[in-house]
């Protein structure tokens, strides 16, 4: 298992990088820590590295968080939080409105995991329930220093938060990953149910609030935020353009050969992407795979687009 790595960033912020049981998850998942006040963590991650990143807070002398804010509730960003509240049972779970009954009952998650992802679920580990009095839906925090952003499309009950000039943006500005090869490395996490319109009115929400820095959930910070998430922006209008000859090809029929052919067409068309030659086999194998279900999600985009044309 790859080990738990801490970076420093200025402005009392640390990025704790998760040691994942799974080949080519290695520097995938991460937890971002802001040591200052508030004390921080967001998206403690999934529940097999919870003891990982409990040691990690003890290097940092770190103590018990203030608060826990969860992006989204997809069990490699939030499967350890009821283990992380259990250990600290003074800290405050901010989670989105819908999200909150699945923490506190988080059987349908878990289910639901299972059956999306299967043996990866499993690695990541299962859900405990969380006591419902450390839950707190994000329309009733009251942290004059937060501020909560509805940024809906990777998932429906997604959310990110502004500290100063920060934003941990979850999966709303896609994947990124750290690259010294080629200036950047950024990817579409557009699981199915897609809906392109609610990821750019997101995106577009986020930019409104003029962030400086982004933290991204996979994974890394950069200083140009507004540069990241309009570049993402409009990967995913290119992304609609060049999956769509692919699906008008099979009539819209699910082809998973068709996919298959589109996923390596964007891996040697878009400019975004140019660094995947660079990564090791394994983390290219992980990458084909959430690539595939992004484009599964597209796929079910233009689909129910097209309806009526």
């Amino acid at each position: 298992m790859d080990k738990v790595r801490i970076r420093q960033y200025p402005d009392d912020l640390f990025l704790i990088s998760l040691p994942v049981p799974i080949a080519g998850f290695q520097g995938f998942i991460g937890t971002w820590v802001h040591t200052g006040e508030p004390k921080v963590i967001v998206d403690p991650g999934p529940s097999v590295t919870v003891p990982a990143l409990r040691a990690a807070l003890a290097d940092l002398n770190f103590g018990s968080p203030d608060l826990v804010l969860l992006t989204h509730i997809h069990i490699d960003h939030a499967g350890g939080a009821g283990d992380l509240a259990a250990a600290f049972p003074q800290a405050t779970v901010v989670c989105h409105p819908k999200a909150e009954a699945h923490l506190i009952d988080p059987q349908r998650l878990w289910q639901g995991s299972l059956d999306t992802l299967g043996d990866i679920a499993r690695a990541y580990g299962p859900v405990r329930p969380m006591d419902g009095g450390q839950v707190l839906a994000s329309d009733r925090l009251q942290a004059s220093s937060i501020e909560c952003i509805e940024t809906p499309g990777h998932a429906a009950h997604h959310l990110s938060f502004i500290l100063g000039d920060l934003l941990f943006a979850g999966e709303v500005g896609g994947v990124h990953l750290p690259m010294d090869e080629v200036p950047v490395y950024l990817r579409p996490a557009t699981p199915p149910r897609f809906f392109l319109e609610t990821c750019l009115e997101s995106i577009d929400r986020v930019l409104d609030q003029a962030p400086g820095r982004i933290c991204y959930g996979h994974i890394g910070l950069r200083d140009d935020a507004r540069e990241m998430l309009n570049a993402h922006r409009d990967q995913l209008l290119r992304w609609r353009r060049m999956i769509r000859p692919f699906f008008d090809g099979v009539r819209g029929e699910k082809d998973i050969q068709a996919m298959q052919a589109c996923s390596q067409y964007l891996l040697d068309n878009d400019p975004l992407l140019a660094g995947f030659v660079h990564l090791p086999p394994d983390v290219q194998q992980r990458e084909r795979t959430f690539m595939l279900n992004s484009i599964k999600g597209y796929w079910g985009y233009l689909a129910s687009s097209s309806v009526g044309r």
